[in-house]
């Protein structure tokens, strides 16, 4: 036995596919006229009464007994987008939580609760971010330190850029630049609106890093050398983002 999906009724089809394209970038994947599911795996019925056997008075609308939960890691992102619907009827505005969580609640049009918040994940990555510890942040988030750990490690793996960089030690991360990785190798040596050379190289080819690749260090690497370095400082500088990527 498994779970496979959530369905809710719904009375008007197209505000609500419009509803959820607009604010939650859903598409219809599955379409069987009455029933369309969307890409997420929320399910919308029309005339769910008639199908179920349900007296038409019986249906209710806005019970505030459960809610769709949507996690975001741009939640500032999906403030912007839900400025832009002052029709969407707010339970409350974006508040941030003891878990130091920011969300907000609305209704969709048939008064279904939709809590979205940023994903737990990005909370913790701020706390690390701040210097603190994996225990510090456990007690922070309120989340056991196991599961922090994990976040910690994908985090830490997050600050390698794909040609093995630590994006943590250069002196621009923070200020300048939110890291390779972060801004998709549009980095700030780049020309507005150019990606980083290495990263188009890796995107191209569908690689995860320079790693899995085994023509590193390639060409690539030599001609976007940074001029600062002497020949043998730079020669290290490669050795070393070998090894990051390694390991």
């Amino acid at each position: 036995m498994r779970y496979s999906n959530t369905l809710i009724a719904v009375k008007d089809m197209e505000q609500s596919l419009r509803f959820y394209r607009e604010l939650f970038g859903q598409e219809v994947v599955v379409d069987l006229g009455w029933c369309k599911t969307l890409s997420c795996g929320l399910t919308l019925q029309e005339h769910f009464d008639e199908i179920a056997g349900f007296s038409a008075d019986t249906m209710k609308y806005r019970s505030n007994t459960m809610e769709l939960y949507f996690e975001t890691e741009d939640f500032e992102a999906f403030l912007v987008i839900l400025e832009k619907h002052p029709d969407v009827e707010r339970l409350h505005e974006a508040k941030t939580y003891p878990w130091l969580q920011r969300g907000t609640h609305i209704f969709d049009p048939n008064g279904h609760l939709i809590e979205v918040a940023e994903s737990m994940y990005s909370v913790a990555c701020r706390q690390f971010k701040e210097g603190k510890s994996v225990g510090e942040t456990a007690k922070l988030v309120q989340h056991p330190q196991d599961v922090v750990q994990e976040w910690f490690t994908a985090y830490e793996r997050s600050m390698i850029s794909v040609c093995g960089t630590d994006c943590r030690a250069c002196y621009c991360y923070g200020s300048m630049c939110s890291g390779c990785n972060a801004c998709e190798g549009k980095v700030f040596h780049m020309p507005e609106g150019t990606t980083c050379k290495i990263y188009e190289c890796v995107c191209g080819k569908n690689l995860k890093d320079c790693g899995v690749c085994g023509e590193v260090p390639c060409g690539i690497w030599r001609a976007t050398r940074d001029p600062k370095y002497t020949d043998e400082e730079f020669e290290e500088n490669i050795a070393m983002r070998v090894r990051q990527l390694r390991n």
